[in-house]
């Protein structure tokens, strides 16, 4: 870390700490006290230090007051499942004392920091500038707390609460809004009471660790319905229930070395003492994929997070009632997620989605052999990819030659010739309007 990061991470915990010791009227009392300090240091020639002691001792006497405020208290935090990025959302704290108080209090939640590595501030330049003037910009200090917030995951909003006379639990709701997706970390809850001049903040910490699960944002798309028929599923599908043209139950046979589990008929076996596996008719269903591109490089953070969001915007789309949707992307491996009726609905692939990181070890054609492999069971595959070159193009190629209907997304402006596959670019800063009007043939 340079030395300019590590002068914005002590001039940030700096100002956390002033924020959670001083009200917005003691932050006042101490600018006066520095500002009649610094003026009033010849006695002779001003009265401003008449003004620094009347400050200073307003700031004793405060602290004074409640120095001693220590109470004992539990928290408990009750969490949603999930979050959406994007999205605010309440949740509750209840704050238990073990003797009463009375008065205002304030209820900081607190997320676990990270802070911006000396790389990742140096990519969030090309993507976002949030000063409004030249010396702001060209510092970086604004732009490093956002990079910062965004790390940490999300902005919790302090809530004050008043407390009758003898009460010993209080209960708020507060506003958490998501600023990334994945999983964001609960570190401590801190509850603050302003002394008798309402200046300073007696303040107490209670650890609470905890975690929620960020679901990536996602954009309005219409109700995809894919194109393609139904494929023949030999011996049915071991991740499908009661869906396709036949689940007949055909009969019994002794169990095999190799056979699943969910086969046995348990109930036979009992009676017969014997393992013994049911066979069941074959299936004609329709499976679509959904194939991700996740080999971005690292100044590609802003289209692979876009990538990221148009794919949980088509999975949460598509429809599963009567089909199987496959998530097919790389991280260490490939990776085939499915849902449908009996894989866990389109909540497995968003969740999926919400930890998903980008490639690191392996090459595209990890992602292609895995495609490739599924392809005779495809009806239908949409390719969201970060770029559209000529190893993407050779995969599309293929998959077209087995029959199978695609539509290619891509971040960036195609490389090669798209032929008869529609290939539509994404502007990974503003996704919305491509993905408002897909394609006829996908409605």
């Amino acid at each position: 870390m340079t030395v300019r990061l590590r002068l914005f991470v002590r001039a940030y915990r700096l100002s956390q700490w002033a924020d959670r010791r001083f009200t917005l009227a003691g932050k006042a009392v101490v600018i006066m006290a520095v500002a009649s300090g610094v003026f009033g240091l010849d006695t002779g020639r001003t009265a401003g230090y008449q003004v620094f002691a009347l400050a200073a001792a307003l700031l004793v006497v405060s602290s004074l007051s409640i120095f001693r405020w220590r109470p004992r208290l539990q928290v408990r935090r009750s969490l949603p499942e999930l979050a959406t990025v994007g999205v605010p959302m309440h949740y509750q704290i209840v704050v238990s004392f073990t003797r009463p108080i009375s008065g205002a209090v304030v209820i900081r939640d607190e997320l676990v920091e990270r802070f911006p590595s000396s790389a990742e501030f140096a990519r969030e330049r090309a993507v976002e500038e949030p000063a409004a003037n030249a010396v702001d910009r060209r510092i970086g200090f604004p732009r490093w707390r956002l990079l910062a917030q965004r790390l940490r995951g999300g902005r919790i909003a302090p809530v004050t609460a008043m407390a009758v006379a003898g009460a010993a639990e209080l209960r708020v709701d507060p506003q958490f809004i998501p600023l990334r997706r994945g999983r964001v970390r609960f570190a401590r809850t801190r509850v603050l009471r302003p002394d008798v001049l309402g200046l300073i903040h007696g303040a107490v910490s209670h650890p609470s660790s905890q975690s929620l699960l960020v679901l990536p944002r996602t954009y309005d798309v219409p109700d995809l319905r894919f194109p393609g028929s139904r494929r023949h599923h030999r011996g049915g599908d071991a991740s499908v229930a009661e869906v396709g043209d036949s689940q007949e139950f055909l009969q019994v046979r002794e169990y095999r070395p190799g056979d699943p589990l969910r086969r046995i008929h348990w109930g036979r076996s009992a009676r017969t003492g014997r393992l013994v596996v049911k066979e069941m008719g074959e299936e004609y269903f329709a499976r679509y994929g959904l194939v991700l591109d996740t080999f971005a490089a690292p100044a590609d953070s802003l289209a692979f997070e876009t990538a990221v969001s148009v794919a949980a915007s088509l999975a949460r789309r598509v429809r599963t009632a009567d089909a199987l949707l496959d998530l097919v992307f790389v991280e260490d491996r490939a990776i085939v997620a499915p849902a449908g009726r009996g894989s866990g609905g389109r909540l497995t692939l968003l969740r999926e989605l919400a930890e998903v990181v980008p490639a690191r070890k392996e090459g595209f054609d990890v992602l292609a052999r895995a495609v490739l492999a599924h392809a005779p069971q495809l009806s239908a595959c949409v390719h969201v990819c970060l770029r559209f070159d000529e190893e993407r193009a050779d995969l599309v190629r293929k998959l077209s030659r087995l029959g199978v209907a695609q539509l290619v997304l891509t971040m960036r402006a195609p490389e090669v010739a798209t032929g008869a596959v529609p290939v539509h670019v994404i502007d990974p800063a503003a996704p919305g309007p491509t993905l408002a009007t897909m394609p006829d043939f996908l409605r």
